[in-house]
Formats: C-alpha cells, structure tokens, sequence
C-alpha cells in the first residue's frame, strides 16, 4: 500500500480480509502524517499520555491540536467522538481536537456535539481529505476555514467541498446574471447529497443547483445563515424529523427568519422514498446494501415522482422553482 493514495483505497478488493482494512487504517494515518508534514505543521504521532492513547498531536500558528485519525466500515458513531472530546476535555485550557475521518460520521454523531457544554472538535470526512490529497486546497487553508465556521456558528463540521462550491458560487453570482436562478440547497448529511443529486436528476430542471451538506440535523439553520451571509440569494433547506419537537420549532423558526425556501420531509430521506416505490421493487431489494446511503439512492431513481410531488408541496414548490417557473 506504500505507494496508493486514497482514492486508491476507497474501494477494498473483493478478496479484502481484516488484515487488509487494518493495514489501509495504518496507510490512512501516514499519508495523513504526510500531509502535516509537507505543510511544516510539526505532527507527533501514537502518544499514549496516563494510560490513553491518542493518535497525535500538531502545530498551527503556534497553536496545539489533538487529532484522531479512523477509517472505519461504517460512519463514525457519537460514542467515539464523545470518547476523543473527553481525551481534549483534560488537556491544556484552549486545546482543540481534530478529528480526521475518512468514513464520515453519523448525522447523530455530529448532533450530539452540538449538545455539550463546550465545542473543542472540528470535523474533517472523507471528501474533505480528498480535495487535501488532489490539492485543491492545502491542510493549513483547510483547517483555518474550518476554525472559523466553528468560531462564527458554533458548528464542528463544515464541508471543504461546500466551502470550495461557495466559492464557484460567488464568482459566478458576479460575473452572470443569469446565476440569479442557480440554487444552493442544504441537506443534512453527506449521503443525503447523492440521494437529492439522484432525484432531482428525475425533473427536467433550467436553474444550476448546488448540494450541500450541512453535517446533522441541527446544523442546517447555521449553514444556511452562511450561504445567505455570502451572498447567495437563492437557498433552500431540506429537513427532516427531530424527535424533539420544540427543536424542531426552533429549527424551523431561524429558516424561516432567513427568508429560504423550506422543504419540511415528514419522515427520513430514506423512509419517505420508501413511500413512493412499488411494494415489488420494495421487496426485491430491501435485503440488498443500505450502507452510506445506497438503498436511498436506488429509491430516488425509482420512486414515483409524480404521487410524490402531490404529496408534498413544499418539494414541489421548490421543483418548479428549480424549473425556472414563478410560484
């Protein structure tokens, strides 16, 4: 694996066993140590401090950085997120943790950050290392826009693939006029962004759309506020269910106070797709992967999306809008 790079890796072979996932684990953390030291960040790697491990620590701008580095089957779940902070809670006053994931995360895992009394964590998945790897932008550009989202919204997890997308955005917002019919819509996790690219594929759409995850549920009204504070002027927000419903008032209360379209989804992604497929099509594939997001994928491309806009006229709406038609 000395000479693969992650995209190399992305995909195991067929004949992958355990040993094989450990090793693309150990690769991951020394292209990762490559990356800080190419940009002269001074990384420390494998520390094990009174008794607990953690996988290093960095520099920028005389500033000091924890960091986890995991590349797991699945998204990473709440539990180790909760397990690194508290590793960042009992060091120096100041001290930020980076967590460097390149199996993403739970949109519960970056919810249950939000709750805490405290927000010392920022977030870098899979797609942001990629766009590090092909150089679209380097690590220390990335980690300073990264701190500053935080800083600004008080969120942990803010897309380099997002931020790269605004910038595109913006220069176009300047330069054409017609990009005043190009739209930015949020949605609230990474594996949401293919499931919406899939259905809105199913209209014949005028306007261009760019997709942008926002990282879990309670990170969508922040996310929003900064594409409107940076001068996009068309932005809807796709929602789901909370459990609690006074946060969810609050949610949508801040949306609304932002003057964006709104699409209110009565159930997950998945499970309103569910909805609109036939009970065969249901039957022949509910056993098949639904890992990062597969089964909402193959939903969208076959959903009925004609009983789906009558149900549902806030989606509606926002076709038409993206159709160019005045509502």
């Amino acid at each position: 694996m000395a000479d693969l790079t992650l995209s190399d890796l992305l995909t195991p072979p067929t004949s992958a066993d355990p040993m094989w996932f450990r090793s693309r684990g150990k690769h991951f953390e020394r292209v990762l140590n490559q990356f800080l030291l190419n940009e002269k960040m001074d990384p420390h790697t494998s520390m094990r401090p009174k008794g607990e491990e953690i996988d290093g620590s960095f520099v920028l701008d005389d500033r000091y950085f924890l960091l986890e580095a995991k590349w797991h089957k699945d998204p990473i779940p709440a539990s180790d997120l909760y397990a690194f902070k508290g590793k960042v809670d009992g060091k120096l006053i100041g001290t930020i943790g980076v967590f460097f994931s390149m199996s993403d995360y739970s949109t519960e895992a970056v919810d249950a950050l939000l709750k805490g009394k405290e927000l010392n964590i920022i977030l870098f998945g899979h797609n942001d290392l990629l766009s590090i790897e092909k150089r679209k932008i380097t690590m220390r550009e990335a980690l300073k826009i990264k701190l500053r989202f935080a800083a600004t919204y008080g969120q942990p997890f803010y897309s380099i693939e997002s931020y790269l997308s605004n910038i595109v955005t913006s220069t176009k917002l300047e330069k054409d006029l017609n990009s005043k019919r190009a739209w930015s819509i949020i949605v609230e996790g990474e594996e949401d962004v293919g499931t919406i690219k899939e259905l809105l594929s199913r209209f014949e759409i005028n306007s261009g759309f760019t997709i942008f995850p926002a990282g879990g549920q309670l990170s969508v009204p922040s996310l929003s506020a900064h594409l409107v504070n940076t001068g996009n002027t068309n932005v809807a927000a796709i929602v789901t269910p909370i459990k609690n419903p006074k946060v969810q008032s609050m949610q949508i209360a801040e949306l609304k106070a932002l003057e964006i379209e709104i699409i209110i989804l009565p159930a997950p992604l998945e499970d309103w797709l569910d909805n609109y497929i036939t009970t065969e099509y249901h039957n022949a594939t509910f056993m098949l992967s639904s890992r990062k997001g597969k089964m909402a994928r193959r939903y969208a491309r076959n959903a009925n999306v004609e009983q789906l806009l009558s149900d549902n006229p806030s989606f509606n709406a926002l076709i038409n809008k993206l159709k160019g038609y005045q509502t």
